[in-house]
């Protein structure tokens, strides 16, 4: 499809050029991408004001039916068994978004699509931008890079019961995040396989550019999973994820601090002080545009245990902790660019 060029000139004197325009339709998307993430913060306020505003019973009646569908009927099992259809995985959105980072999945070795997988993404990152593009959708390849994989991103269950955001995600093929959640896929048709990002919200508050401080000394549960059901864990390292915004973290006994800390305890989401770029330039909540790299390890293979003892989760978790220290050493020279400090297992 042929670009159009925009030919006037700003008040600045500027001519924008493809570039410009392709780097404004990335920002769009992450936009949108944006409003995906905090979801849960704006639409439940957006829902009630609109119904408190119509004021209308048969309009409340049905939202509230909607509720109970959703959070204790037939359709919370929506989020546990992959029933739904993912097109939105191929929207062209997505591909958008991806050029404006340059967006790469490297492969390092071929996965068996007779098999199950546990892939676990270092770091997380502000919002875990690289998981969304590499494998929540096929704005980079996935399906071609590991045919016959069929990867499910695990989300917080909470997503699922927002109204709307509930069927978007869906659409894109998220689970939640509880354990047997994940244990059914696990265990489900060959190559159905889950991607977890370890560190999770906590790991989110340590994110500064050109630093790769992880998460995982205590995160023990992903191991014990992947050992009941069998699943190979699969290391990934996202490079170009903490550069994606500048930061500011709160030095670790004051107030700015202790809020995030509550809550992320009583929302499950963090607040990162962060901010990037606007739509138009300047300074914004739109992610900086710099190059996205994730590179995918070689599974770790797992004989199933349906009752791990606490010695063989530590001997496997070691092991982990080792394959993706190796994928580090093999992969930061060719891929991490711009780093301070390298990946280092904080906590």
């Amino acid at each position: 499809m042929q670009m159009l060029y925009i030919r006037e000139k700003s008040k600045d004197g500027h001519t924008p050029t493809g570039a410009d325009v392709g780097a404004i339709a990335g920002r769009l998307a992450c936009w949108w991408f944006l409003l995906t993430a905090i979801g849960l913060l704006w639409i439940w306020p957006l829902v009630i004001g609109v119904i408190c505003y119509m004021r209308n019973p048969w309009v409340t009646a049905v939202f509230l039916g909607y509720l109970a569908y959703i959070s204790v009927g037939h359709g919370a099992k929506a989020a546990r068994n992959c029933s739904w259809p993912t097109p939105l995985r191929r929207w062209s959105l997505w591909q958008l978004m991806a050029s404006y980072f340059d967006a790469r999945l490297v492969k390092t070795a071929d996965l068996d699509p007779n098999g199950h997988y546990l892939f676990a993404v270092h770091p997380h990152g502000i919002i875990a931008i690289s998981s969304w593009i590499n494998f929540v959708t096929e704005a980079t390849g996935f399906r071609k890079l590991f045919p016959g994989i069929d990867v499910h991103a695990a989300t917080l269950e909470s997503n699922f019961r927002t109204p709307f955001l509930r069927e978007y995600i869906l659409l894109h093929g998220l689970i939640d995040a509880g354990r047997e959640t994940i244990r059914r896929v696990l265990t489900g048709p060959p190559g159905r396989s889950v991607l977890l990002v370890v560190g999770g919200a906590a790991e989110a508050l340590l994110a500064a550019p050109g630093t790769y401080d992880i998460i995982l000394q205590a995160r023990k549960g992903f191991v014990r999973l992947a050992l009941q059901t069998g699943a190979s864990l699969v290391p990934v390292i996202a490079y170009g994820e903490t550069d994606t915004f500048h930061t500011y973290i709160w030095p670790p006994g004051g107030r700015g601090a202790a809020v995030s800390r509550w809550l992320k305890k009583f929302l499950g989401i963090s607040t990162p002080m962060c901010w990037g770029i606007g739509v138009f330039g300047g300074w914004g909540m739109m992610p900086l545009q710099v190059p996205l790299v994730t590179v995918v390890g070689a599974p770790l293979a797992v004989e199933k245990t349906d009752s791990p003892t606490p010695e063989q989760v530590d001997r496997l978790h070691g092991e982990y902790v080792a394959a993706i220290n190796k994928l580090w050493d093999e992969t930061s020279a060719k891929y991490g660019k711009n780093v301070r400090r390298g990946l280092t297992i904080v906590q």
